[in-house]
This record gives structure tokens, sequence and C-alpha cells, in this order.
């Protein structure tokens, strides 16, 4: 005896039909709807344009710096720095996180409060600090964006290290597990979905700073772009290099998420900006050919990045043999 299959009313057609259609705008519709009050605040007049330019005055103005100012070269540069400081950032926060919350437990009980004060102290306030320290040129910049990347992945390094199951550790024990190993295989693995969680972080608080940083003796860079502009009057220039600041930031934390979401397909993880990822059911494991894709796209930029800031430095000691870092005053 065959059991005939229940028919599917059109209302579940039509319903899996426009969910993914209405989580969209109920997800991008305020983004929509303030993006259309800009460019109509300035059409009707309610906003003056010379404070305030429209949205699509402000992408003509950044397609006009993509052709005239060679903008794709000052985001490579911006990019590279960047993503140097957050390597940076990585590379001090996670062994000391790991000493401070697995070997010297005591120790970090009684500087914890003092590295909370150096977490909140404002990095623009460093840079001049770091300037005499390490000179004029890329080192400062490197610095004071490894500095506000490097506390987010502590503190959240910190957090995981201290919560991770304690049985793990006893079966490295009992294994004999060396200390270096406990943390490449034991350690590293379990709290590799918070030191996702404080680099998304340290990409925002890097952007922040980015600018203020590349304002203050840059010769490259969105924010030498931005301070360029600024003192020409050249207010849409400014909104143009401010919106691929406000997108590079986005890409960058997109591309955390996938891969955070690949690599840990089990955890659900939140987005502080756009809120939930894609429920667990729908996540698959990230394959190798995708993660050599991801190193050889961060070592691109990375290499590209160089190369801008080279010419960048040739041209502060020689103005006539690298024209390409101007601003568009025609």
């Amino acid at each position: 005896m065959t059991v005939a299959p229940m028919p599917i009313s059109p209302g579940l057609h039509i319903k899996a039909l426009y969910q993914p259609l209405y989580w969209l705008s109920l997800k991008f519709g305020l983004l929509i709807l303030a993006l259309t009050s800009w460019e109509l605040s300035g059409r009707l007049g309610l906003i003056d344009e010379a404070f305030l330019p429209s949205f699509f005055q402000t992408l003509a103005a950044t397609k006009e710096l993509w052709e005239k100012a060679f903008l794709f070269n000052h985001i490579m540069v911006s990019l590279a720095r960047v993503l140097i400081g957050l390597l940076m950032a990585l590379i001090l926060a996670v062994p000391l996180a790991y000493a401070l919350g697995r070997i010297f437990p005591h120790t970090a009980h009684f500087l914890e409060p003092l590295l909370r004060v150096f977490g909140l102290i404002n990095p623009y306030c460093l840079f001049p600090l770091f300037v005499v320290f390490f000179g004029s040129g890329e080192v400062p910049k490197i610095a004071v964006l490894t500095w506000v990347s490097l506390w987010p992945i502590f503190f959240s390094t910190l957090t995981g290290v201290r919560n991770i199951d304690p049985s793990l550790i006893k079966i490295g024990r009992s294994m004999k597990a060396s200390k270096f190993s406990a943390f490449w295989k034991i350690v590293l693995p379990a709290t590799a979905p918070q030191i996702f969680s404080g680099l998304r972080i340290g990409v925002e608080m890097s952007f922040f700073i980015l600018i203020a940083a590349e304002m203050t003796g840059a010769t490259a860079g969105l924010g030498w772009i931005i301070h360029s502009a600024g003192a020409l009057y050249q207010v849409p220039r400014i909104y143009g290099a401010g919106l691929c600041v406000v997108i590079l930031g986005l890409l960058i934390n997109r591309f955390l998420v996938f891969l955070q979401n690949g690599l840990f397909f089990w955890k659900e993880s939140v987005d502080p900006i756009l809120g939930p990822s894609r429920p667990l059911d729908s996540r698959q494991k990230i394959s190798p050919l995708k993660i050599f894709l991801a190193i050889a796209i961060f070592t691109l930029v990375l290499a590209i990045g160089f190369q801008q800031i080279i010419l960048a430095e040739r041209r502060l000691n020689d103005p006539t043999i690298i024209p390409e870092y101007r601003v568009w005053t025609e």
C-alpha cells in the first residue's frame, strides 16, 4: 500500500519564493532608505550641497578620482597598511594572550586592569609619540594601526584561552604534549573563533584610525586624498574617499566572515554590523582551494601595496618622476 504525497499548497511555494527577498529587504532596507534620503536631501535643496553633496555627486567624484587621480593606487596603499597592522597585531596578541591565560594566570590577574587602560587610550593621541620613537615614514603609521588592532584581538583571545574545556588540556597532558604542542594543537584551534571575532573588531578600529594616520605626514593613501581634497575644498571628493573607506571596511569584514563560517562551520557567529550570518545548516566547510586563494589574494594586495608605498616615497624625494599620486584639480 502506497501513501499518496500530501499536496503542497500554492501559498507555501510563494512563501519559499519570496522569503529570501523579504529577508534581503529587511536587512538592507534601512541602508537603501538612508542612501535615498541622502540623494533627495541635496536634490530638493534641504541641505546645502556645498557641505553635503548628493549620493550620485559623490559617486561621480569617486569615478573622477579613479580615472584622474589614481584612486586604485591609494586604495592599495591603505589596504597594505591595514593588513600589515592586523598581521603584526596577531603575531603579538595571540602568544601574549596564551602566555597570560595559560602559563602565568596569576600575573594576568594583576596586569589585566593596566592592559584594559592601554586598550582604552585614544591611539591618535599616541601618534605623535610613535613619530618621536620611530621617526617619519611608514613605521609610525603601521605602529598606530597595530596598537589599535592589538587590544581587541588580545582580549578576545584571552577570553577564549580562559574558557577552553579543561578536559582538552588534561588529554594533552596525559599524552605528554609539550607547551608548544598544546598551544598549536589544542589552544589555538579552540580559541580560533574568538581570535576571528577580535580580528573583525580590529579591522573596524583600524579603519577608524587609518584616515587620521594617513592625514599626518603621508604621501599616499585614502587619508591623504581626504586631506588634500579638504585643503582644496573639493568636498565631493572628500565624501568619495570616505565612501571608499567604508566599502573597504565592509568588504574585509565580510571576507573574514566568509573565512570564519567556512573554517568554523559548526559555530554560529553574529556580525556586529550586518547581524546574524547564514544558518548553521546552510554552511559548508571551506575547501583548501579557497584557503589558498584567500592567502594568494592577501599576498597580492600586500605586494601591490608595498609597490605603491615605494613609489610614494620616491615621489616624496623627487616629485617630478612619479606624478601618479596627485589629486585631480582641473
